[in-house]
């Protein structure tokens, strides 16, 4: 695989000194990112650009959640991206999916003015099945392909127990992009997590119980060293180019060196042999 994206979320606290984060993806190889959490590093498009161009990397695409999409889309076109992308929302009925699929269908009426498109990321909960379908079914079936598209994350949906290449050729011509996250476990499809039901602190901090931090670690574990898991990546390769595919993003939730560039370095090596 010659052209491989890294999800800046990857890189957890090290995402915050953004220009020595992106020399060192640079240096590592990595073709382009992928933004996260609507952050920029506090810089502007001018600069933000700028830097993207020295150190050789392509903006691709931007985390951007509902919320953001008119705050952020122009400075993410400016960039030369081609997508921004929902990276989770919650739907606990088909009602409510068919109500956050309009909302994707305007997020991509407002992206296609500036020559982008809007799109939807998965994690378990998208496999929730209300009336005898998948809420990612839904999602794509009540979307307009000109204006939204897919990225699905390979890794959550093996962990919640689907088989990635049929469900890409289920969906064919839908996924533009894959999220080439390892797995190394089956744990289900898990229920929709409701943020606005945490408690805050007195700064304003999410208050976590610790059976919710032991879920969310159980959860990240889940993301094993890449090739060293349950996916049979150039199966995943060859279904999704075969339906349109543009572009594979290296997404890690867990450091399993204690290094995370070393990780995401050996990520990288893997998906280059795929």
């Amino acid at each position: 695989m010659e052209k491989v994206y890294l999800q800046l979320y990857s890189l957890g606290q090290e995402m915050q000194n953004l220009p020595n984060a992106l020399k060192k993806i640079s240096e590592i190889g990595y073709t382009g990112v992928e933004f996260a959490s609507s952050f920029y590093g506090d810089l502007d498009s001018a600069e933000l650009k700028k830097m993207l161009d020295e150190f050789g990397l392509t903006a691709l695409s931007a985390h951007v959640s509902l919320d953001k999409v008119n705050a952020d889309v122009e400075l993410v076109s400016a960039l030369g991206a081609q997508y921004m992308i929902c990276p989770m929302a919650t739907a606990n009925n088909r009602s409510e999916a068919l109500s956050l699929a309009e909302k994707l269908n305007e997020a991509g009426e407002l992206c296609k003015k500036y020559g982008m498109k809007y799109g939807y990321h998965n994690h378990t909960q998208e496999f929730a099945e209300y009336d005898g379908e998948y809420l990612l079914d839904i999602l794509i079936k009540n979307t307009d392909p000109s204006l939204v598209v897919f990225q699905l994350d390979v890794g959550w949906a093996t962990t919640a127990g689907i088989n990635a290449v049929d469900y890409i050729n289920k969906q064919a011509g839908r996924f533009e992009m894959i999220h080439a996250k390892e797995t190394g476990k089956v744990m289900g499809v898990q229920p929709p997590f409701d943020f606005s039901k945490i408690q805050l602190d007195e700064n304003g901090r999410p208050v976590f119980t610790p059976e919710m931090l032991k879920h969310f670690d159980d959860m990240q574990r889940t993301n094993v060293a890449q090739g060293k898991g349950l996916v049979d990546w150039k199966a995943v390769k060859s279904a999704a180019e075969a339906q349109g595919t543009k572009a594979f993003i290296v997404e890690r939730e867990f450091d399993y060196l204690g290094d995370i560039f070393a990780a995401v370095k050996e990520d990288l090596a893997y998906m280059r042999t795929v």
